[in-house]
């Protein structure tokens, strides 16, 4: 993916593709209110900051200690 800054917002299908995942799976997270944060324009068009997507992934990380 091209270099972006954290401020960049992200399609539905640039945010999955960036997490590596569906974008159903990224809607089925939304639904559940899991996954992460989002904002929603106009009452329907869905966008991700990239920072936020950062944030997400580093809060999921498990450590085996």
């Amino acid at each position: 993916m091209a270099q972006q800054s954290s401020s960049a917002f992200l399609s539905e299908s640039e945010a999955a593709k960036y997490l590596g995942i569906s974008k159903k799976t990224l809607q089925r997270w939304r639904f559940d209110h899991k996954g992460p944060a989002y904002a929603k324009l106009n009452n329907k068009l869905i966008r991700y900051r990239l920072a936020d997507l950062d944030e997400w992934m580093n809060q999921q990380h498990v450590s085996h200690d």
